[in-house]
């Protein structure tokens, strides 16, 4: 069974992320990031037109909230993150967007380290 993921929902959760939330940056997707104050962390994905019509939109938001569900254990507590797609996005293999996102992560400063399963 699936983890399910907090979803940010509010406008007013939109706006704090604009207005202060930090950004980091690769060619196939942008990760925005603000402390929320509370004990759990809360994502949101953004597809936009440019990636192509809506099946291709879908298909890299399921793509985007696997690879977060993955991540999920590793993730600190007390963020909203924003997932940007972008348009090299839909052309990317799940591997190669999964160590995006985790890169990303990682330098947002959200990320604890991974552990050693020896």
């Amino acid at each position: 069974m699936a983890i399910p993921l907090e979803m940010l929902r509010r406008p007013a959760d939109f706006a704090a992320l604009q207005q202060h939330g930090t950004s980091r940056a690769h060619p196939l997707v942008v990760v925005r990031t603000v402390r929320n104050g509370l004990e759990r962390t809360r994502f949101a994905f953004s597809t936009s037109r440019r990636l192509g019509g809506a099946v291709i939109r879908n298909r890299v938001r399921r793509r985007l909230r696997e690879i977060v569900r993955s991540l999920a254990g590793r993730v600190e507590p007390g963020w909203d993150v924003l997932i940007v797609a972008r348009p090299g996005c839909a052309a990317a293999s799940y591997a190669e967007l999964r160590d995006v996102v985790a890169r990303l992560f990682g330098r947002a400063g959200i990320l604890r380290p991974q552990r050693d399963s020896a």
